[in-house]
């Protein structure tokens, strides 16, 4: 048993430090003060400060974890993790959890909803990569299949095409087939899959200009022959260019 021997007012409101027999045992919440009725003068059982401590943990943590979500949306993960790193106990972080969730803060359905209509609007990111972001953050695999199930393929398509036609610019030194292959491997890193990538390819409507092939096969040569001491060697080279056999041979011909 202990007695209540001082009450003393925070500069945060709504805060008090409760002293036990003339020595500071621990802060609480206006909320808590009222209903176990804490004045000077009142004898607390050990049974009960441990109550009032753990009250006032959980509120703590409730206190962080929405300080937390007003930043932005997070999944029940993220809180999670949040609150273990700051040290809560389990049962206290499963209770502001379920509370987060009952009053709907948290919700990863909704998260995924938002999520997936921020990448789709703001990145170049195809539904591979938006999948494992979820994962990453926590949502529940069931969610994430639903979510993709119905994710806007017309967005997708349109975000594959915009980025192709970035890679086809980046890629202009290069020959049209491995300007091909690369902005292919560039939509398929991004995390677009096969159909949504050879639709984008096809809407660019590319088309190989021979003439400008063989500029680009000159200046190429130009540049490497130095390096090799065979013409065979220099020719299995510019043919990992994605450059044909037969340009490779007219253009060596008018160089030596």
């Amino acid at each position: 048993m202990a007695k209540v021997t001082k009450i003393q007012a925070q500069k945060r409101k709504g805060r008090y430090n409760i002293y036990l027999d003339g020595k500071y045992a621990f802060p609480v919440a206006e909320t808590t003060l009222i209903e176990y009725r804490l004045m000077n003068g009142t004898e607390i059982t050990d049974a009960q400060i441990k109550e009032i401590q753990d009250r006032e943990n959980i509120n703590k943590a409730y206190g962080d974890a929405v300080n937390y979500l007003s930043y932005q949306l997070r999944t029940e993960k993220e809180i999670k993790d949040y609150l273990y790193k700051k040290e809560y106990h389990r049962d206290a972080v499963d209770l502001v959890i379920k509370k987060l969730q009952d009053l709907r803060y948290l919700d990863d359905e909704a998260y995924a909803n938002s999520f997936i209509t921020t990448q789709l609007r703001t990145t170049a990111n195809g539904q591979r990569v938006i999948e494992q972001k979820l994962a990453l953050k926590g949502v529940p695999k069931n969610i994430i299949q639903d979510k993709m199930f119905d994710i806007d393929q017309d967005a997708l398509l349109e975000n594959a095409i915009d980025f192709a036609q970035k890679q086809v610019r980046k890629q202009k030194r290069a020959s049209f087939k491995q300007m091909l292959t690369k902005v292919r491997q560039s939509l398929y890193q991004k995390g677009f899959d096969k159909e949504i990538i050879e639709e984008a390819i096809q809407s660019l409507d590319l088309e190989v200009d021979e003439d400008e092939e063989l500029d680009k096969l000159k200046v190429l040569v130009n540049k490497v022959k130095h390096r090799y001491d065979k013409p065979a060697k220099l020719i299995n080279y510019l043919m990992t260019k994605g450059y044909h056999y037969d340009e490779i041979k007219r253009v060596l011909e008018d160089e030596y």
